[in-house]
């Protein structure tokens, strides 16, 4: 039986030209990768001498609605688990990238100017005058010493008044201002948003001075905050007071321990009933809500949390804040979780119905493909920030309209955001991966889930898809996933969308999903609430799966390349048995396809012919040139008798035997999936495994055998 042949790509082929890694695509990373120690050791896992640094912080932070000014003081207490002796410490001011003078601002691009609204023409004005930094009113140590500081930027070196040796702990007190930054003029990750009748809604992180990490790899990670490359941050216990006006709503990291200070009754009641409930529980009503806004208050309320074990601390703060929760219970454990959102009426009918929805589906999701969610609350807000993750809080956008009415890919935007912001609680909240130097390392691992859960929600969701990078991968005007943050073009594209595909293939195609899955999960448990780096990812992968994958890591990760792949040649062959009949009604057939008329021929066909009128046939004219002999036949039936019997059964076979040339084109390397199809409907998919290009990666030929 005849086939055809469809050569599926993994992607769609594009037109980059590759930039070349290295000759050989196969050739092992070891000498890439950093190389192993006691600290991380070969299997990817952290070593017997694994260390990471803690802090801890007792803050107490007041904010000043008129103001929009935020005053706060803190004792923290740094514990040096390093085998290192340390002379100094460094802090990350993050705020300080809000001054004309910062890195941030003067190393920025210019924007594209033209028609601009008044809000973009306000902000392009503000940020030339513009104070949001840090102003550090108070650094001593704990009996009251001044402690020398230098600030760089946004980093801040505290000396230590005597050098701080392996197990000690060193505690000093910081006090500080800035003012908050208006999301009307200013984009970033925390931002007040002011409403028409005078109400706001506070969405507040990077607002206290924070430990920088301090780790094997490469000391103190003291690279300046620039916008993009995220934050890397030690973990520690937190004890917050959040002094707001009475009136507000206070959702943060961590639980509140002060519940009937802050509380109405009514609400704690509710609480108490959402413990059971199979569905979200309204605490603070819409009703409610819409009371509270209009009255206003000068009275203050202090609000206490306290969070375990957390690289960060965030929180939220309004008198418009409607407030619903459920306490779910995690499948597969006895582990019950806080899920909790926080947003203003404007955020109806959407929020009530799908944000602690949202929530819950992360949560289940989320646990069952790497660890049980530990902490004791997942909170999402709605307010200025379209999506940014804390431990335990995040900040995310999406509304309807002022109608109420929204557009069908306005509630998969907010599904997806929250799904993809309390995602981030895994990575890189526990799984604490560097974000100011891999980007890729929590953004990409949490899009590739996001996209796991979504399709869990709902048949059909529209997930990002395959496809979809093409146009990327096709670009000149790109870097590699192994790029440092701030050095990253096309940012989604890299550090989101393209490491989220590269792991779907690897689940879907290379790998299978039972590998992938146990592989994945065993690298989200080795490296829970520790530091992985890249290496330690993908030497996991391969220890947990048992398959060699440097190949894929190489093109995909450390290159250009882009995946273009082509079918140039196919032949067909059948088993010759020798017997002269059946050659000679093979050879007839050739001889009629090779002899049929063209249209010239046709045309030609009744013409009379010069031999036929002059009888000037010879031998040749006359000889049948595919008639078989009786010598022939008996020749043929003799070797037939001298095989053996399995011999002359394989003889009998009816298979045919397909080759295929394939070139690739685009550097990538990637299994072949090839579709067969066949006459009478039939098809059949076939799986060409990736090492087949290990002889040679430009050209390749495969066997294909079918009925």
């Amino acid at each position: 039986m005849k086939i055809a042949l469809i050569f599926l790509s993994t992607l769609l082929y594009s037109l980059a030209h590759p930039i070349e890694f290295h000759n050989d695509p196969f050739r092992q990373l070891e000498e890439v990768w950093p190389t192993p120690t006691e600290n991380r050791i070969a299997s990817g896992a952290p070593g017997p001498k694994y260390w990471q640094q803690r802090a801890d912080y007792d803050i107490k932070i007041q904010l000043d609605e008129k103001k929009n000014k935020l005053t706060g003081s803190a004792q923290i207490v740094y514990h040096n688990k390093s085998p290192h002796t340390l002379e100094y410490l460094w802090m990350q001011l993050d705020r300080n990238k809000f001054t004309p003078g910062s890195l941030g601002h003067q190393s920025s691009i210019a924007p594209k100017l033209g028609k601009l609204s008044y809000d973009s023409l306000e902000s392009l004005l503000l940020k030339e005058k513009f104070d949001g930094q840090f102003h550090i009113t108070d650094l001593v140590d704990k009996t009251g010493a001044e402690l020398n500081k230098r600030i760089v930027d946004t980093m801040m070196r505290v000396d230590l008044p005597k050098a701080l040796k392996p197990n000690q702990s060193f505690t000093f007190k910081i006090a500080w201002h800035y003012t908050l930054t208006d999301s009307r003029t200013t984009s970033g990750r925390s931002n007040f948003e002011k409403f028409e009748n005078g109400g706001k809604i506070y969405e507040v992180a990077q607002w206290f001075p924070r430990m920088c990490a301090y780790t094997d790899v490469r000391g103190w990670q003291n690279k300046a905050f620039q916008g993009r490359g995220e934050f890397a941050l030690e973990f520690g216990n937190y004890r917050v007071a959040i002094t707001a006006p009475a009136d507000h709503i206070v959702a943060s990291t961590g639980e509140l321990k002060n519940q009937k200070d802050c509380l109405e009754p009514a609400w704690i009641e509710r609480l108490n009933k959402a413990k059971t409930s199979k569905k979200p529980v309204l605490i603070v009503t819409p009703e409610e809500a819409k009371n509270n806004e209009e009255k206003g208050t000068r009275k203050t309320k202090t609000w206490i949390f306290e969070a375990k074990n957390v690289r960060d601390f965030a929180w939220a703060s309004s008198r418009k804040f409607i407030w619903d929760a459920i306490h779910h219970k995690l499948p597969n454990s006895k582990k019950k979780v806080w899920a909790m959102s926080y947003y203003p009426n404007e955020g109806n009918p959407l929020w009530e119905q799908y944000s602690t929805h949202s929530i819950v589906h992360t949560l289940n999701v989320y646990s069952k493909y790497t660890f049980d969610y530990p902490y004791p609350v997942a909170i999402s807000v709605n307010g200025p920030v379209y999506g940014m993750e804390y431990p335990m809080i995040c900040f995310n956008g999406p509304r309807p309209e002022k109608d109420g009415t929204y557009p069908e890919n306005t509630k998969h935007r907010l599904i997806s955001v929250i799904i993809h912001e309390v995602g981030h609680n895994w990575f890189p909240m526990i799984v604490n991966s560097d974000e100011r130097q891999w980007t890729w390392m929590d953004e990409g691992l949490n899009s590739f889930l996001q996209i796991v859960a979504e399709q869990e929600w709902q048949t059909h969701y529209p997930s990002s898809r395959p496809g979809g990078i093409v146009g990327y991968m096709s670009s000149p005007n790109q870097r590699p996933i192994m790029t440092n943050s701030e050095s990253i073009l096309q940012f989604g594209a890299n550090a989101y969308t393209k490491p989220a595909i590269g792991l779907n293939i690897l689940r879907e195609t290379i790998m299978g999903r039972q590998l992938f899955d146990d592989a994945f999960q065993k690298y989200s448990r080795r490296w829970m609430f520790k530091s992985p780096e890249p290496s330690d990812f993908f030497r996991t992968m391969e220890d947990a799966s048992g398959m060699d994958l440097d190949w894929f890591w190489r093109t995909w990760f450390y290159t250009t390349d882009h995946v273009d792949m082509a079918v140039t040649g196919l032949t067909q062959h059948v088993v010759d048995t020798g017997d002269p009949d059946k050659k000679a009604n093979q050879q007839k057939k050739e001889h009629r396809e090779a002899r049929k008329a063209n249209i010239t021929t046709e045309k030609n066909r009744d013409i009379p012919k010069y031999v036929d009128e002059n009888d000037l046939f010879d031998f040749y004219d006359k000889y049948k040139k595919f008639k078989v002999g009786e010598k022939d036949r008996e020749k043929f039936h003799d070797q037939i008798e001298n095989l053996k019997p399995d011999e002359r059964s394989l003889l009998k076979t009816n298979k045919r035997f397909t080759i295929v040339n394939f070139e690739n084109k685009g550097g990538v390397i990637m299994p072949l999936l090839v579709e067969l199809h066949f006459e009478g409907g039939g098809k059949e998919l076939r799986t060409v495994p990736a090492e087949i290009w290990k002889k040679n990666h430009k050209e390749v030929s495969k066997l294909f055998v079918t009925k």
